[in-house]
Formats: C-alpha cells, sequence, structure tokens
C-alpha cells in the first residue's frame, strides 16, 4: 500500500555480487568484453550548485547574493526537477547581471585593467575570461560578437562595457550547458574532446570549473591520454575541497539533506531541533570523511565501523558519553557494537526517513533497497489506494502489524515484499535514531527473512547483523560505483548490471575498494570518455 507521501521508486537496478551482469546495450561487464557507451553524443545543463559555483570561481565570493551563495549540504542528487524553462533562464540571466554588477568597486582586481584602460587590456581580460566560462577556446565570431557588445557597453562607459560583456558570457549557454559531442565517430563510439573531458571532470569531482593545470592539460591535448586524465584526477583527489564534494555527493545520494526538512512532534520530541539536525548531517560528513580519506578504508567500512563523531546533543542521542571540551565540539566515539552499524544505523538518516510521530517502514525500506543497495526499482501505490493507505496509517498499530497488513492485501504484497523488511530491520531505532529495545513495554523483534530478495537472501536478526552481512561482498561497493557514474555522466538510469559498473568493479585492485580508487577508475573509463553516435 504505501504511505501518504512516499514514492516506491527506488534508485539504481539490481545489483550482482559481483557487481557485473549484463549492461542495456548486452554486453558484458567482465574484463575486455565489450561494453558499448550508453549515453548519446549531447549537451549537458549545469545543475544550479555547478553554476552558481563558477560564478564564483571566476569573480569571487562578491559575486552571488548572500541570501543565493550554495550550499553544497543541500545540493540535489540528480537533476529530475531542473527544467529549462522560462524561470530557470530568468533566474540565471538574473544571477548573470548580478555577478557582472558586482564588478564595480573592484574593476582593477578582478580585471587587472585600469578604470581608464585601453581597449586592449580590456580585451585580453574579456578573451581569458571567456575561455574560462565556456571551458574551451574561443572562436573569432564568438570574439567579434564579444567585442559587439563591450562597444556597446563602452559608450555609457568604460567599465560598463568590460561588465556588459561579462554578464552576456555569463548569460551564455555556452557558460550554462557543457558539450559532450566529440569529434569524429570511430565507428560507433565517439571520444570525447580533451576541453570536454576537463569539464566533464571537473564537475564531477568539484561542482565547478577546471582548474588552471587542468584547463592547460585540456589545451595542451595531454588529457587525451589516459595516464594524463589519471594524474589529474590524482591531484584533485588531494585537495581537501574536491574529498569534499564527493562526500556530499555520497550524502545527497543517500537523500541525507532532506534532514533539514524533517519536523517531528514537538511533544513527542522535543529535542529535534534545528541544531540537532544540523549536528546530525555534521556527523555523516565527519564519519565519512575520516574512514574513506583520512583512513582511506574499503568502502565497505561505512556499514561496519562502531565509531562516530558526536557533539553533546548526539551523544545524548547515542547514549554515550561526550568527551569534548565544549557542548558544540565534535569527538570521536565508539558505540555499543550491538546497537550500531555505520550509516545504517546513523540518527540523521534515521530521523530523515520517520514520520513526524513514528517510525516509517515504507521509506526506511525504500531507502535500504535503493540509495544503500541499488536493487531494482519499485512502482509507486495506485492512486486508488490513497484512502486505505490513509486509514493504515491511521489506525492504533505497531509498524511490523502494518507491515503484516500490507502483506495479506493480494494489491500490496508483491511490491512490499520487496522492501518492508528492510525497513522493519530498523524498528530498533525511534522516529529520531534513538536505540530501543521494546515499544509500548512489548520487546521489539527486527528479525526478518529476505530469502525472497536473491542479491541479500538469508535471514537476519538485526540492522547490524544485515549491514555486516551486506560488506561482504561487492554489492554496496558497486551502489556507490554506480551513485557517483551517475552524478558524474547525469545517467539517471544507470544501474549496476549495467556493464559500466561492473568495469570500474573489476578494474579495482584487489582488496582495495577504496572511494580514491574508484573514483580514478571511474574517470578513465569508457562510460566518462566516451559517448555513442546517434542512430
Amino acid at each position: 500500500m504505501g504511505e501518504i507521501g512516499s514514492n516506491h521508486s527506488s534508485s539504481g537496478g539490481g545489483v550482482s555480487p559481483t557487481g557485473g551482469g549484463t549492461s542495456s546495450s548486452g554486453s558484458s561487464g567482465g574484463g575486455d568484453a565489450l561494453c558499448n557507451p550508453r549515453l548519446e553524443r549531447r549537451v549537458v545543463l549545469l545543475a544550479d550548485l555547478q553554476f552558481m559555483n563558477a560564478i564564483r570561481d571566476l569573480l569571487g565570493d562578491e559575486a552571488i547574493e548572500a541570501e543565493q551563495a550554495p550550499d553544497a549540504r543541500t545540493k540535489p542528487f540528480a537533476k529530475k526537477g531542473l527544467v529549462v524553462g522560462a524561470s530557470l533562464v530568468h533566474t540565471r540571466l538574473a544571477r548573470a547581471a548580478y555577478a557582472a554588477e558586482s564588478i564595480a568597486g573592484r574593476f582593477e582586481q578582478v580585471t587587472g585593467c585600469a578604470t581608464d584602460g585601453d581597449d586592449a587590456c580590456a580585451k585580453t581580460f574579456l578573451t581569458q575570461f571567456a575561455q574560462r566560462a565556456f571551458r574551451r577556446p574561443v572562436d573569432a565570431t564568438e570574439l567579434d560578437n564579444l567585442w559587439s557588445v563591450y562597444a556597446l557597453g563602452k559608450e555609457t562607459s568604460y567599465e560598463r562595457g568590460v561588465s556588459l560583456a561579462v554578464e552576456a558570457l555569463l548569460a551564455s549557454p555556452s557558460f550554462s550547458y557543457r558539450t559532450e559531442l566529440g569529434g569524429a565517430a570511430e565507428g560507433d563510439v565517439v571520444k570525447l574532446s580533451a576541453h570536454e573531458l576537463a569539464s566533464e571532470l571537473s564537475f564531477f569531482l568539484t561542482d565547478s570549473l577546471p582548474d588552471a593545470q587542468l584547463a592547460a592539460a585540456a589545451d595542451s591535448g595531454a588529457l587525451n591520454d589516459p595516464e594524463e586524465l589519471t594524474r589529474q584526477a590524482e591531484r584533485l583527489l588531494d585537495k581537501p575541497e574536491t574529498r569534499s564534494t564527493l562526500n556530499t555527493t555520497l550524502i545527497a545520494a543517500w537523500g541525507l539533506s532532506n534532514l533539514f526538512g524533517t519536523v517531528k512532534d514537538p511533544g513527542l520530541f522535543p529535542e529535534y531541533t534545528p541544531a540537532l539536525q544540523a549536528s546530525m548531517f555534521h556527523e555523516t560528513e565527519l564519519l565519512v570523511d575520516d574512514l574513506l580519506w583520512n583512513r582511506g578504508a574499503d568502502v565497505s567500512a561505512l556499514l561496519t565501523t562502531r565509531e562516530t563523531f558526536v557533539n553533546g546533543v548526539l551523544a545524548e542521542v547515542y547514549g554515550v558519553e561526550h568527551t569534548g571540551e565544549s557542548p558544540e565540539e565534535f569527538t570521536k566515539v565508539e558505540l555499543p557494537a550491538d546497537e550500531r552499524a555505520g550509516i545504517l544505523t546513523q540518527p540523521g538518516l534515521l530521523a530523515a526517513l520517520s514520520r513526524t510521530d513514528n517510525t516509517s517502514v515504507v521509506a526506511r525500506g525504500l531507502f535500504v533497497r535503493g540509495a544503500l543497495l541499488c536493487l531494482g526499482k519499485i512502482p509507486s501505490p495506485p492512486e486508488a489506494l490513497s484512502d486505505a493507505i490513509k486509514d493504515l496509517l491511521a489506525a492504533d498499530m505497531t509498524e511490523r502489524e502494518r507491515a503484516d497488513a500490507r502483506a495479506m492485501n493480494s494489491t500490496c504484497a508483491a511490491c512490499h515484499a520487496q522492501f518492508d523488511a528492510f525497513g522493519l530491520l530498523l524498528e530498533n531505532y525511534d522516529p529520531v535514531g534513538r536505540y530501543r529495545d521494546t515499544l509500548d513495554g512489548e520487546p521489539i523483534d527486527a528479525r526478518v527473512d529476505l530469502t525472497n530478495i536473491a542479491d541479500v537472501s538469508g535471514t537476519y536478526a538485526s540492522a547490524v547483523e544485515f549491514a555486516e552481512a551486506i560488506a561482504q561482498n561487492d554489492g554496496f561497493a558497486a551502489c556507490i560505483t554506480r551513485h557517483l557514474l551517475t552524478y558524474g555522466t547525469d545517467d539517471e538510469n544507470l544501474s549496476t548490471r549495467d556493464c559500466q559498473v561492473g568495469r570500474v568493479i573489476n578494474a579495482l585492485p584487489e582488496g582495495q575498494r577504496t572511494l580514491s580508487n574508484v573514483v580514478k577508475a571511474i574517470v578513465t573509463s569508457p562510460a566518462l570518455t566516451e559517448r555513442a553516435k546517434e542512430e
């Protein structure tokens, strides 16, 4: 039956234990087998965060209105809601105008030209600015058009000429879009150009423009060499800001940013404040960064670690001692081994996947199936069931009793059998993520039978036991890979069974499924570097 406001669709496709399987293009995930590109040649619209970050990198923080400053914590993982319509065009034109106007008062600092400078200085600045903004060389026709805009603005003043030209560049489709057109096709495959690779790599890893070194590698053509592409990726991965971007991409894939829009019944959960929400989000940021970068751990450690970071308010949720010098300080703690295991049992995710007054087997189950494991999509419930869903939610039942009721309904049972059990595993955690053994005085039974779900087949007594079991195969690593490939390529229909994911998993060094190795395998994979010729 589902729940009001829940969407049964879960991201990704089925996952095999090896992360390989068959591609939608009919190719295998293993070794040297054919694995044709899934995506055709195209142009790709920058997400709002990328658009704003690019403006900031070009013109500084002053170029962005304070209330419009991008918050990476709430960046969407997919672009499904990003529609190229009048509203988007109007917004981006307004932001381009504001950024150009911000040059006033710091003209010499931004342009390197005196306010009464000559045309040569202005044209040198604008040429370099255009090449950075467009992430490629600018042709003669484009420059001629740019000089016309500059000349029009210069009728008012020299500074206005430069400002109007900057505005035109930022308002151009060549700034808002990046291309994946490549050169001449080699059979059915088109290789992206060096500048297209630089742009794709940079927006994937940093959510912004190529830096000077990456742009230079594109200008020289060196980036067409896979070894240079790897070297550039390694260089970027050494930067804390790149690692932070990748962390946030994974957190966005898990939907943790939804935490900031959730509310709880203040009478039941008075402690659930914006400060606690921010603390929960930051806990995940700290843990992901510590495990995947500071320690270079296998990505499966995200499912098995008993360590985390808490401040005063989070320590109370966990029921552990906070040893920081101030309530705001985050310190590392060891959590009870029988209660907690990695991100699956973190309060932030559990709270984001709960209702205002209760847990949600449906939301939590769909999260495990979709965002955590990338198993197959589940259709949304029929609209005709909305009244029945409301009645079920209003009934005085435990979540297990609701799940049992759905299992007895022939219309609901087949779908809910694919995810309700995942949610029941998490019933030991209340709507703000606190661990509990009992509910209304009765012991909580979190045991589930998953023998009907091949990829995770088995019986499990707790979320901890389940997390440790799924960490043992390639399924979680394949899902991480799928998320990163999806973000880097905007291929939202990518499945872990597609050969593009399998090739990355198979390219990883034995026993070294670190996030760094996953990213390096992705950036040289055909999924990023090649496109299919249009039929």
